[in-house]
């Protein structure tokens, strides 16, 4: 962390202080011991339960080479983002919502309302390599789903990225994983202004109707959290990401 992001979480830190009553603060400095080992038990839960991490262009470069090429167009492609971050994350098999994603990041309440959604049925990652910019497309908001996949063709054409790649929103899964990895390694939470991403995780409703799964919200106020949506309401806050997956 650079001392500009310290001197900023300080100011936030000293902010909350701020709002505890004189026994809060009594406790607080009574007990440091305990809060610190509390701290040190959920950094604990939140390394064992990441799976995600960001490589650098030159560690992709070293580690991956038959990527190169591929590496290249993201990278130009992010550049029209303005974003000069990680582009291609590490993905490990086995990351699920109900299992890992709130003891990787701040989920909303810690997503503990999955339990009574029958109809959420998830796939866990898979050891793959996934290219990613995270920021909504510009203009993919206030679709439908079936405009949604056309426009991301449209997109993938016009940044000139691989043929094999945006042929996919990514699972809700995916998404979860990736987008509270970002968080872990830069504190920076997306989709940006709240919106939510479409994912390629589905349902049938009893009626017939087709939902899809959206992950998003994710402001200072609450953690992570997924949604539904019946791709085909044109939302103003439902957009989505440009992703690329190669399994390894």
């Amino acid at each position: 962390m650079d001392t500009e992001n310290r001197v900023a979480l300080a100011s936030e830190v000293m902010k909350s202080l701020a709002e505890l009553t004189e026994d809060e603060l009594w406790f607080l400095q009574n007990n440091l011991w305990l809060i610190k080992k509390r701290i040190a038990q959920r950094l604990d839960e939140i390394e064992k339960n990441t799976f995600v991490t960001p490589l650098s262009d030159v560690q992709l470069q070293k580690q991956y080479p038959q990527f190169v090429d591929k590496l290249k167009s993201w990278r130009k492609a992010a550049k029209k983002f303005r974003y000069d971050g990680p582009v291609v994350w590490l993905v490990k098999k086995g990351f699920t919502l109900k299992n890992h994603a709130p003891f990787a990041g701040p989920c909303y309440r810690d997503l503990e309302f999955l339990k009574d959604w029958s109809m959420f049925k998830e796939t866990p990652t898979s050891n793959s390599l996934i290219f990613w910019i995270p920021r909504i497309v510009s203009g993919s908001k206030q679709l439908t789903l079936e405009e949604m996949i056309k426009y991301r063709e449209d997109r993938r054409k016009i940044y000139r990225l691989p043929s094999d790649h945006c042929d996919r929103f990514g699972s809700i899964t995916e998404l979860f994983a990736l987008i509270l990895g970002l968080f872990k390694y830069t504190g920076e939470r997306v989709p940006l202004d709240s919106d939510f991403a479409v994912s390629d995780t589905m349902f049938t409703s009893k009626t017939g109707k087709v939902f899809c799964f959206i992950a998003g919200d994710f402001d200072d106020l609450g953690g992570l959290d997924c949604d539904f949506w019946d791709c085909i309401s044109k939302w103003k806050f439902i957009g989505f990401f440009l992703l690329g997956v190669e399994e390894i």
